[in-house]
């Protein structure tokens, strides 16, 4: 029985990867027992499933978690802007190259959006160095050879297999992405985060949620929630 058991995987993976066409993956993004209306400061559990048809099933444990992402943007109320339109506004955050790059990466293993891990967080990057061609230049690189306590005394690791130029466009999202308030970046097939506390001046918005996963053969799957805060 236990030799049956080990061979599944092996077999399954097989057949998947042998005359398989390239498709779509699927995404589904879970809140649980979340509805669709929050408010201030509620802490929010999700969970990923990803299926595709060449890379896996993520209750197989075969899909990575770090080309796994949940993309999250705060919208304050605005009567022209109903769900739709705010769900396209930040689906078109998730092509940026730069973190297509990091996502094939180990970047996210030491860096966090707005959350400080073994380095700095993107928020603590875009502040100290800014957003100019100059600071762009600068941080690739460090994210080219590495680099050692500017920081502290971690020492962050060349990255040798990246081109100048994808060094750059690394640089620059995590400058843009860090001096963005009210958008945050989480990576994984689960996890937990706090909604903000309300900002004096918005009464109300809309949370919109987009979980996507982007297979080794470049095809990417996503699904988005809105939910409503007041």
């Amino acid at each position: 029985m236990s030799e049956a058991i080990s061979m599944l995987p092996i077999t399954s993976g097989t057949a998947r990867n042998e005359g398989q066409e390239k498709s779509v993956p699927h995404v589904k993004l879970d809140l649980g027992q979340t509805n669709g209306n929050l408010t201030w400061g509620d802490f929010v559990r999700y969970s990923i499933e990803v299926s595709d048809s060449i890379d896996g099933d993520s209750k197989y444990g075969e899909i990575p978690n770090n080309r796994v992402l949940l993309e999250i943007e705060f919208l304050p109320a605005k009567k022209e802007n109903g769900p739709n339109e705010k769900i396209e506004a930040t689906k078109k955050e998730a092509d940026h190259d730069g973190l297509s790059l990091m996502m094939g990466s180990t970047c996210f293993s030491c860096h966090g959006d707005k959350k400080v891990m073994t380095g700095p967080s993107f928020s603590e990057i875009a502040e100290r160095y800014g957003k100019s061609p100059k600071s762009i230049k600068f941080l690739a690189g460090s994210i080219l050879a590495g680099s050692e306590g500017k920081w502290s005394d971690i020492k962050m690791p060349a990255n040798p297999g990246l081109t100048v130029e994808e060094s750059e466009k690394i640089a620059a999202f995590i400058l843009a992405q860090g001096s963005r308030k009210y958008q945050w970046i989480l990576t994984g097939l689960e996890g937990t985060f706090q909604i903000m506390e309300k900002p004096a001046h918005i009464s109300e918005g809309t949370y919109v949620l987009t979980a996507s996963y982007t297979s080794s053969a470049s095809m990417k799957g996503q699904n988005s929630i809105p939910l409503q805060i007041r």
